[in-house]
């Protein structure tokens, strides 16, 4: 039996919409702070969150994962009746397709900063790179920076 994708959710759009708009306001202060180096940066810190966030999916979090803290989890699992087995899953597929959003927007940032900083498409840079290197160049100069 071929299963149905669940109704899109007008609530999800919306937040979906709306961390999108929140992220590419991040992207732009990144850009004006230090070019294409801080929107690559930004992509690889939002790339790592939502891969951690989709390999570890709904699984146990916890200081020491054990096998038997695995173990736990999946024999309460298997003793859930079958609607509640089935309303996890899907609960879980929703997660998982947020975070596949998160490694594309994540992948999107990365390649688009890293690709501008490197192709030298924007060859005055944002200031803020040059202040940035400014402020290393003269710790260095006066001696040791610490």
């Amino acid at each position: 039996m071929l299963a149905m994708p669940p109704p899109r959710n007008r609530e999800r759009q919306v937040l979906t919409a709306i961390c999108v708009v929140a992220l590419l306001g991040l992207a732009w202060m990144g850009w004006q702070a230090l070019g294409g180096l801080g929107v690559g940066i930004l992509g690889l810190l939002v790339l790592f969150v939502a891969v951690r966030v989709e390999l570890e999916g709904n699984g146990p979090v916890g200081a020491q994962s054990t096998p038997e803290f695995y173990a736990r989890q999946v024999r309460a699992e298997r003793e859930q009746p079958h609607i509640d087995r089935v309303s996890r899953r899907a609960e879980n597929a929703a997660f998982l397709s947020s975070a596949r959003v998160g490694v594309v927007a994540g992948m999107a940032l990365t390649v688009i900063g890293f690709g501008l900083l490197f192709s030298g498409a924007v060859p005055n840079g944002p200031i803020g790179l040059f202040e940035l290197g400014d402020i290393f160049a003269s710790l260095f100069l006066k001696g040791r920076p610490w």
